[in-house]
């Protein structure tokens, strides 16, 4: 409860610059982090044996996943049933719930284009175009997609990604 205060009394109290977007910045960034490693050991874990699919105890467990991640009840709203598929669609890809990769991704790129004073779908380092790539790729992409090529592999390259664009945002603004 101490972080939700901190994170309120910085939105309400602080100016909105520079400062404030890196700090923004960098939170999207560890929650977008947070949430694929939430996702991806749970989504290996919870994928359930053909015996259990839509049983109590299914929907037992992907409802602790969305709890876990804050979710419940936006997914619900959005989605309705609990399944495998909404469920890492949701998580992973939704562009509204503050939670989900992509959105975490897009606020993110919004609060460095602040910093840089760079338009929407320009670049002038490389931050700006690691980042602007990320949320290209994020934008275009199925969770079909990503079912298709891994939930494992497909966080995992996520995850190389963020630490290549927090080197770059490292690189870009601290030396």
């Amino acid at each position: 409860h101490a972080s939700h205060a901190l994170l309120g009394l910085t939105y309400a109290t602080m100016s909105h610059g520079e400062a404030w977007h890196f700090a923004r910045m960098g939170r999207l960034m560890e929650r977008a982090d947070k949430t694929s490693r939430i996702v991806d050991v749970q989504y290996f874990l919870l994928l359930p044996a053909a015996d259990d699919v839509g049983t109590s105890l299914d929907v037992v467990r992907w409802s602790a996943l969305l709890r876990s991640a804050s979710a419940l009840a936006m997914y619900r709203r959005g989605y309705g049933q609990i399944t495998p598929t909404n469920v890492a669609r949701f998580l992973v890809l939704d562009h509204e719930f503050p939670r989900a990769m992509q959105f975490c991704v897009k606020a993110a790129e919004l609060s460095l284009l602040q910093i840089t004073g760079s338009r929407e779908g320009t670049f002038h380092c490389r931050s700006e175009q690691l980042m602007g790539r990320l949320r290209t790729e994020m934008a275009y992409t199925s969770i079909e997609d990503v079912i298709e090529q891994g939930m494992h592999e497909y966080v995992d390259r996520f995850q190389r990604k963020l630490n290549e664009i927090g080197a770059a945002i490292h690189h870009d603004f601290f030396i």
